[in-house]
């Protein structure tokens, strides 16, 4: 008996383990990306969130949803937006700032008509 007890106790050592690892990842990968988000306020007072990609060093996708958090931080109210017609889409631009609506996936958002932008707008700042 004692070793079937000395083998399950070695099981859970081996899980704890692993749980505390990924707990150390995860938390580690958190402070990463909260000095990523420092660093990218600091480059988006003179770069494009295009360029982030090139200054930082990671992929454009992680900036770009790092740019969405911080426009649903600071510029979270309807009336920070508008749509503008870009050729023959309707994009939304930041009324007071330099900046297109980037969304929660990294993307660039574009419309057919002026009312679906207007509609997103409202849908995303209940």
């Amino acid at each position: 008996m004692n070793g079937i007890g000395e083998y399950y106790d070695h099981l859970l050592a081996e899980y704890q383990r692993k749980i505390d690892r990924q707990a150390y990842e995860e938390e580690e990968k958190e402070k990463e990306m909260g000095r990523l988000k420092e660093k990218i306020i600091e480059l988006l007072e003179e770069n494009h969130p295009a360029e982030l990609e090139r200054l930082t060093g990671y992929d454009d996708t992680t900036c770009k949803k790092i740019v969405h958090e911080l426009y649903m931080e600071g510029f979270n109210d309807r009336n920070c937006w508008e749509p503008e017609r870009v050729g023959d889409i309707w994009v939304i631009f930041g009324k007071n700032f330099s900046g297109e609506w980037i969304d929660e996936n990294g993307d660039y958002r574009g419309f057919d008509t002026k009312r679906e932008a207007m509609d997103y707008i409202k849908e995303t700042f209940k």
